[in-house]
């Protein structure tokens, strides 16, 4: 990514986050890019484009960090933990991309291809979830319901912690993923 689109991004995840898509103007996100509103239509031809561009890097850099995570010689519940764990810390340390995905993760703005995009991100979970279920480990539901479980699971844990921050810790962060595997396993 250039680095005048990288700002341009930059400034609109921010306004997105703190205005609404409604509430921000394009010449807004340019201003604060520091870029003229034509280079801004020079990279995203219309604001919907840079809302689904935006999804779509939002999205793929929380995906890439969990990349790559399971390790055959954990069990199933470890490598969850970690993954749940990982989500956990990036939404924490990311908040703006966070906010910017719980706003945006069922906006009609988001364009049908670019779901589909981000289907594919998902694959290796379906793969871990098949093997769950037939090991006889995890509750046998239609993937997308686990998907949203496990999505929903996360987002109590981090409005939790947000509320308290205090209360962040291993043990909380145990209590806070024992619920999720005591609700997924058999």
């Amino acid at each position: 990514m250039k680095e005048k689109e990288q700002k341009i991004m930059e400034a609109a995840l921010q306004l997105f986050v703190e205005k609404g898509f409604h509430g921000t103007s394009t010449a807004e996100i340019a201003r604060t890019a520091g870029v003229a509103t034509g280079t801004l239509f020079h990279y995203f031809k219309t604001k919907e484009e840079l809302i689904n561009s935006l999804y779509l890097y939002t999205k793929e850099s929380m995906f890439s960090q969990m990349k790559e995570h399971f390790e055959v010689d954990k069990s199933l519940k470890e490598n969850l933990k970690g993954l749940w764990s990982k989500f956990i810390y990036f939404s924490m340390e990311n908040p703006y991309k966070f906010q910017f995905i719980l706003i945006f993760h069922t906006s009609p703005y988001i364009t049908s291809l670019t779901k589909e995009q981000l289907e594919t991100q998902t694959d290796a979970l379906l793969t871990v979830y098949k093997k769950g279920v037939h090991d006889n480990e995890l509750k046998e539901v239609p993937f997308e319901i686990m998907i949203e479980y496990f999505w929903g699971n996360i987002i109590s844990t981090i409005n939790y912690f947000n509320k308290y921050p205090e209360k962040l810790g291993d043990k909380n962060l145990d209590q806070a993923f024992e619920l999720f595997w005591d609700g997924v396993s058999l």
